[in-house]
């Protein structure tokens, strides 16, 4: 675990953002981690690879993970978060959310808008809306976050937008977020994260936009849609 920047909020809190070379279930096992937002790919992904080990800790079978996170990817037209809270009382893990990504159906209008490089306003607000509701709902103080891009495409900005959205999340909230990690799985490096000891300065970050959201109950898990038409991303 490597030590990246301590974010100081406007509520006077701090949190750390670090950079670990490995996978979820030896850090969570060590009680560093209680939340994971992970990319809905699956097979040779950082979902796949733990796939056995997030079933067990979760309490959901591997099949039901995998349906889920297969229907938000390829199915789902609407920006989406597929929340499964824990059901085991000794679990690690309080939650996973199945996070849209570059691979997702949804992304593909965002995709054709910024020609190649990673369309900010997505990645920002599937990071803001992760963290917020991994916070309110689950009480999460330390998540977990693995690339939201192709394999072998992650790229400097989406590390930036996740951090952001850490910011502003922690400026805001009463819930303070205690820690942040960056899970290499083979895709982030640490030249990646050059850029995050700057959102320290408020010309850096900027103001949280809010966007609306709608959470849809579902036996066993929860999906909150994200409303980001491009108008109201302008």
């Amino acid at each position: 675990m490597e030590s990246i920047a301590v974010l100081e909020s406007r509520q006077h809190g701090q949190c750390l953002i670090s950079y670990y070379w490995g996978e979820i279930k030896t850090i969570a096992s060590e009680a560093k981690v209680d939340a994971y937002i992970v990319a809905t790919e699956n097979g040779f992904s950082p979902l796949g690879s733990n796939l056995r080990f997030l079933a067990t800790e979760l309490g959901v079978p591997e099949k039901e993970i995998a349906r889920l996170a297969d229907w938000n990817r390829f199915d789902n037209p609407r920006v989406s978060l597929v929340v499964l809270p824990s059901i085991r009382e000794s679990s690690y893990l309080r939650g996973l959310v199945l996070a849209p990504s570059e691979t997702s159906e949804c992304y593909r209008p965002f995709a054709a808008r910024c020609f190649g490089r990673p369309y900010r306003d997505f990645y920002y607000n599937v990071t803001y809306e992760s963290i917020a509701y991994a916070s309110q709902s689950f009480g999460a103080r330390h998540l977990a976050i693995s690339h939201l891009s192709w394999c072998n495409t992650f790229h400097e900005d989406i590390a930036t937008c996740n951090a952001e959205a850490l910011a502003h999340y922690c400026d805001t909230s009463e819930k303070p977020v205690e820690s942040f990690t960056f899970l290499s799985d083979t895709e982030i490096r640490l030249e990646h994260l050059a850029g995050l000891r700057r959102l320290n300065h408020e010309s850096e970050t900027g103001q949280h936009r809010p966007i609306s959201t709608e959470i849809e109950r579902r036996e066993g898990y929860d999906l909150v849609h994200l409303d980001l038409n491009f108008d109201s991303l302008q």
